[in-house]
C-alpha cells in the first residue's frame, strides 16, 4: 500500500513544460523576514554576436489580464510598484549595470497583442507597441 501512495503522490506532482518550478519557493520566501531579499530578474535577453553569446537587455515582466485600456495612471502605478514596493527596479538596474546593458519593464496584455515598454535604466518613457513593433524592438537589441 505504501508504494502505491508514493506513486500516486508523484503522479500528482508531475510537472509540465510551462510550470514555474520555483513558484513555491518564491511564495515561501516572500513570507520571511523583510530583511531577507530574494529579488530575481524575469529575463535576460541574449544574442550571438561574432559567434559569442552576449547579454543585450534585462527584462522585468508584468501582465494585465483585462481588456480595459491601459492609461498613464496604471503605468505610473507599475513603476511605483517596481521602484518602491518590490525593489525589482533596483535589482534589475544593478544586474543590467553589471552586464553593461539596459533594463526594461515590459507590460504585456494577456494575449501578447499589446505591449508597453519602460526603460528602467533611463527612467522612461513608456512606449506602446503592437506585437510586430515589439518583435522589432527585441531584434534591435
Amino acid at each position: 500500500m505504501e508504494k502505491k501512495l508514493t506513486q500516486t503522490s508523484a503522479k500528482a506532482h508531475q510537472r509540465t513544460d510551462t510550470e514555474d518550478r520555483a513558484k513555491e519557493y518564491k511564495n515561501w520566501h516572500r513570507q520571511l523576514d523583510r530583511g531577507l531579499y530574494m529579488l530575481d530578474v524575469d529575463a535576460i535577453e541574449w544574442r550571438y554576436r561574432k559567434g559569442k553569446l552576449v547579454p543585450v537587455a534585462v527584462m522585468e515582466l508584468t501582465r494585465t489580464d483585462s481588456d480595459f485600456p491601459i492609461n498613464q495612471k496604471y503605468l505610473n502605478a507599475i513603476v511605483n510598484r517596481f521602484e518602491n514596493r518590490d525593489l525589482q527596479a533596483k535589482s534589475a538596474r544593478l544586474v543590467a549595470e553589471a552586464l553593461n546593458v539596459e533594463a526594461y519593464i515590459v507590460l504585456f496584455r494577456y494575449n501578447c497583442k499589446e505591449f508597453h515598454l519602460y526603460n528602467l535604466t533611463r527612467n522612461g518613457p513608456w512606449v506602446k507597441f503592437n506585437e510586430d513593433k515589439m518583435e522589432e524592438f527585441l531584434k534591435s537589441l
